[in-house]
């Protein structure tokens, strides 16, 4: 520390005031100048270090802090050189004067460095310069940016921007929008873009994106469909290139536009079908276009031209010199000039040509033909138009041939009939106008009015009596020709002293092209006359209506039903308060819906047609539902109390329910027309037949009339006389003779009637040859079938029949020890001995009983019918099922109904039928809790249609839907080890004794089998 010190030590120096002697001025001289260098020299670096930081980008900050150094030592030794005039620290000056020196060189050795490269940086002016253009491109480019963005939004395109390298794809907010999405919605990748490709498009577009990169393609452009967010799909123009490629040529980016041309192509699809659309109305409108090229003589026609000229659209049009085989002379020639004149001068032509068709057929075509120019002015081509008008023609031929027949019948008619042009002048009248003119003293002159304005006449007789009819005949025939109605009627009075006349004035619009009207003025006097008349008698005819035994009702204008007549009220119940207005009558008597929508439209279109036609009421024939719910066949009509059936009206309905009832039991009998049918009288002679009784019997119709109907049938259905038999309509079973002797079996029904107190019996026989074959092959399969059940089902009973054997078995041991006991007694007791051997001889019958039953129901024979007791055979069933119920626990009622008639049936399978039913209820009842009754009921009764009825009815599970709609179909079972036979045979032997069975089922409750047999008849005792 004490060198420091010494460093900077002042004795040995004598301060450099004495060199300049103290003088004050020349002192302060040096003082103040150094001090304001120095404060000077230090402002410098302060303004550099603000320089340096507002500057940030000065290339050379270094350079400024040397500057900054350079200059504070500089100031440094001013203010030194200062301090040393009063103060000797010339060491310390020495020290800042070497330091400066050092920084000094420094900053002159970089400074050498850095003149040459700070001399190339630019100028001032050149930076001006730059900058000046730098702002002119970043302006163009600002403006292009604008144009391009400006003509992107305006077109509506979307833009996308691809970086091939990575994939990444940036969409604007348009493109996204043009789908429906939102900014978010879209990843900013490729696959965002492919995943939305139709996938019919897809192949398409792939493929001309690779054309285009490799260079297959000037341009990236490609029409496909991209879906939208709410799934639709739009169709898309894209275009696109690349605008950056690496050193090697490969392409970096590329950029494009999507425009929406949806509705371009479904212009385009428009036209399409429009074209199509055009197409197809050429065909329907018979018109046909045509194309010739003057250079080439080229024809070209459309496929309908082919068509209206005959030939075939696939082959080539013929050349234009032969197409004047196509017409007849006179029509080429004319056609020939036009086409001259048209090649020469443009002059367009139409004519109407008669044509010569490929089969040599003669047709009309209406030609329209014009010139085509170029630019130059030149015609170059020929086009036109051929409408076929071969059925306009023959129209007009047919109008023409058609005019005189036309007057003719006009001029026949009655009414004073005149035809009036669009102004309302009298071009044409009939005779019978004229004859009116005739009778009322006009001039033969003046008798047809022609050119006579019939609408001034109308307003001059304004001013005279019924002028209030001439105005409104002039108001009606100015609307009718003004297109505002369609037609005008009006009735009035023309009175003259003499008598009294009516007529009726019709306006009608003429027909076609041709404006005006047709006045016609019919005399209704007669009309007017019955009508005074009709009404006085008014009363009258209300007290017909209600006398009549038709019922009949009246409603008014509004469809209120203002009257019914007694015969109404008896026939279909209802009063008019049931059904106030026709509506309700519609509602009640036609409740379904469907049925009176058909009602109400027929009823009304049957009475527009009468309204427009002027005509009577079609009836109908509907059917209507009485207020007791019966329903009636009735002919409904009605009839028009005013005219044009406006006002009151008549409903007439006449009940023809019975003879609805004939007709349709007269139509059954002929429309089985593959039965025969042969009417004959009383005494059995054959008065008709009809053509099926030859392939019965082999005889023509022809050959049997006049012949006794026993030539057919040798033992009719009663000896003598072959009267009905039995009740119309009930089919028997007779033997019938065939033409070569053979029997033919029949079925046949007979109906007796009488004709003009003649009776006659009409029978219909069918030949049932094949199916009496197929019955019994039938009878014999069901008897084999039933034969193997009856096997199954001994089979499945075996223990508890062998159970049932052994009991009465057991007891004959019993019993024959008993009496072997007392027997070997001294003394036995006879009386004792006697009574154990019958008790032992009963239960040897009563096992022999067993096994009789046994085989008589094992045993396979022919089918044997014979009458029986229903009860009896209940018994034999339930003793060979009696084991299984004991074994089971079940219990078993008897509802049996006693003095039932007899059957007539194979015993042994109306066993086995019962037997079936017994054991499906056993089976039933054993899936039932042990703590639960088991219950089987068999009831025999006879039914209201003289049938005896067994049901076998058990407290079961019950069957649940599904299996009662199968339960009956073969090979269906619910048993796990079942066939599903068993039901399917029952039902088949109950249906061949000509009975049906049923079943009731409800699950939980228990299931019901009955089946009805017919009683036994004096035909079964016969047979």
């Amino acid at each position: 520390m004490q060198p420091f010190i010494d460093f900077f030590a002042t004795n040995d120096f004598t301060p450099h005031g004495y060199c300049l002697s103290w003088q004050p001025v020349l002192l302060w001289l040096h003082v103040i100048s150094d001090l304001l260098i120095t404060l000077a020299y230090y402002s410098i670096p302060l303004t550099l270090v603000y320089f340096i930081r507002q500057r940030k980008d000065f290339p050379y900050p270094w350079l400024a802090v040397m500057f900054a150094a350079f200059i504070i030592a500089c100031g440094t030794t001013h203010l030194l050189s200062a301090i040393t005039i009063w103060t000797p620290l010339y060491w310390l000056d020495g020290f800042f004067k070497a330091l400066t020196a050092i920084v000094s060189v420094s900053t002159a050795i970089v400074m050498l460095w850095v003149i040459p490269r700070a001399l190339s940086l630019p100028s001032v002016a050149q930076l001006q310069s730059e900058i000046q253009k730098r702002e002119e491109t970043e302006q163009a480019l600002r403006e292009s940016e604008y144009r391009w963005k400006f003509a992107v939004h305006g077109s509506g395109d979307g833009v996308w921007d691809w970086n091939l390298q990575t994939d990444e794809a940036m969409y604007t907010t348009r493109w996204k929008e043009m789908l429906g999405y939102a900014e978010n919605d879209i990843l900013p990748n490729l696959q965002e873009w492919i995943n939305r490709i139709h996938p019919d498009d897809r192949p398409r577009v792939t493929e001309a994106v690779q054309a285009y990169l490799n260079g297959k393609t000037p341009l990236y452009l490609v029409e496909y469909r991209l879906r939208c967010k709410d799934g639709s799909y739009k169709w898309i123009l894209a275009r696109g290139m690349v605008v950056s490629h690496n050193e090697d040529g490969k392409p970096l980016r590329m950029i494009g536009t999507h425009k929406d041309i949806s509705v371009r192509k479904h212009a385009e699809e428009a036209l399409r079908q429009n074209q199509k659309k055009l197409k197809e109305a050429q065909r329907i409108a018979h018109v046909g276009s045509w194309q010739l090229d003057l250079m080439t003589n080229h024809v070209v026609w459309s496929e309908e031209l082919y068509r209206i000229l005959g030939l075939n659209p696939e082959l080539p049009p013929p050349d234009y010199p032969e197409h004047f085989r196509f017409f007849t002379p006179e029509s080429w020639k004319r056609l020939s000039t036009a086409l001259l004149h048209t090649k020469k001068a443009g002059i367009p032509y139409e004519l109407e040509l008669e044509t010569v068709k490929a089969d040599g057929t003669h047709g009309w075509m209406l030609a329209r033909g014009e010139a085509i120019r170029d630019d130059s002015g030149a015609i170059t081509e020929l086009q036109g138009v051929a409408l076929d008008i071969t059925e306009r023609k023959q129209m007009e031929e047919k109008l023409r041939d058609s005019d005189a027949f036309n007057v003719s019948i006009l001029n026949s008619l009655t009414a004073h009939i005149a035809v009036l042009d669009e102004q309302g002048v009298i071009v044409s009248v009939n005779n019978a106008w004229r004859r009116f003119a005739t009778e009322n003293g006009l001039s033969e002159a003046d008798q047809s009015l022609l050119d006579f304005n019939y609408m001034d006449a109308c307003e001059n007789a304004s001013g005279q009596s019924h002028s209030d009819d001439e105005s409104s005949a002039q108001t009606g025939i100015a609307r009718v020709l003004a297109g505002e109605q369609e037609t005008f009627y009006l009735e009035y009075p023309c009175h003259s002293p003499d008598r009294q006349r009516w007529f009726h004035m019709t306006v009608l619009p003429l027909q076609g092209s041709r404006r005006g009207v047709v006045v016609s003025h019919e005399n209704i006097t007669e009309r007017k006359l019955m009508e005074i008349q009709l009404k006085t008698s008014e009363a009258k005819f209300r007290s017909i209506i209600e006398a009549s035994p038709v019922p009949m009702a009246l409603n008014d204008e509004k469809l209120n039903i203002t009257f019914l007549n007694p015969a109404f009220v008896q026939t279909f119940g209802y009063t008019q308060d049931d059904i106030p207005t026709v509506a309700d009558w519609f509602s009640k008597a036609s409740p379904d819906p469907d049925y009176r929508h058909w009602f109400e439209v027929t009823w009304q279109t049957s009475l527009e047609k009468a309204k427009q036609e002027q005509t009577g009421f079609s009836p109908l024939e509907v059917a209507i539902r009485c207020k007791n719910n019966g329903v009636k066949t009735v002919l409904a009509s009605a009839a028009a109390i005013q005219p044009n059936f406006a006002g009151e009206q008549l409903i007439i309905l006449y009940d023809i329910t019975r003879r609805k009832q004939i007709e349709a039991k007269l139509n059954a009998i002929f429309d089985a027309s593959v039965e025969g049918f042969i009417t004959h009288d009383l005494s059995g002679t054959i008065r008709s037949a009809n053509a099926a009784v030859e392939t019965i019997f082999g005889y023509q119709p022809e050959e049997l009339v006049g012949c006794n109907i026993s030539k057919l049938i040798p033992s009719p259905p009663s000896a003598g006389s072959p009267p009905v038999a039995k009740p119309e309509g009930q089919i028997q079973e007779v033997e019938g003779l065939h033409k070569n002797g053979s029997v033919v079996p029949l079925d046949l029904s007979q109906a007796r009637y009488s004709i003009n107190d003649t009776d006659y019996v009409t029978s219909i026989v069918r030949d049932v040859s094949l199916r009496k074959h197929q019955e019994q092959q039938d009878k014999e399969h069901l008897d084999e079938l039933a034969h193997a059940t009856r096997l199954g089902l001994m089979g499945e009973m075996a223990s508890g029949i062998a159970h049932e054997v052994n009991q009465p078995l057991s007891a004959i041991s019993s019993y024959a020890q008993v009496s072997l006991n007392l027997i070997n007694k001294e003394n036995p007791d006879l009386v004792r001995l006697t009574e154990i051997l019958y008790k032992t001889q009963q239960q040897a019958l009563r096992a022999g009983r067993i096994i009789h039953r046994m085989r008589e129901f094992v045993k396979s024979q022919a089918k044997h019918r014979s009458i029986a007791n229903i009860n009896v055979l209940i018994h034999n069933a339930v003793d060979l099922c009696m084991a299984e119920l004991k074994q089971n626990r079940i219990r078993l009622a008897f509802e049996l109904e006693h003095n039932l008639p007899p059957v007539y049936v194979d015993q042994i399978q109306i066993e086995q039928v019962i037997i079936n039913l017994l054991r499906n209820s056993i089976e039933a009842l054993k899936n039932l809790p042990p703590e639960q009754q088991r219950k089987i009921s068999i009831q025999s009764q006879l039914t209201l249609n003289n049938s005896i009825q067994v049901r076998v009815k058990d407290n079961g599970p019950g069957l649940d839907k599904e299996q009662q709609q199968k339960i009956l179909t073969p090979f269906y079972t619910t048993k796990s080890d079942g066939m599903g036979m068993g039901l399917s045979i029952t039902r088949s032997l109950v249906e061949a004794h000509e009975g049906t069975l049923h079943f009731n089922s409800e699950p939980g409750r228990g299931t019901s089998f009955y089946f009805t047999l017919p009683i036994q008849t004096k035909s079964d005792e016969d047979s």
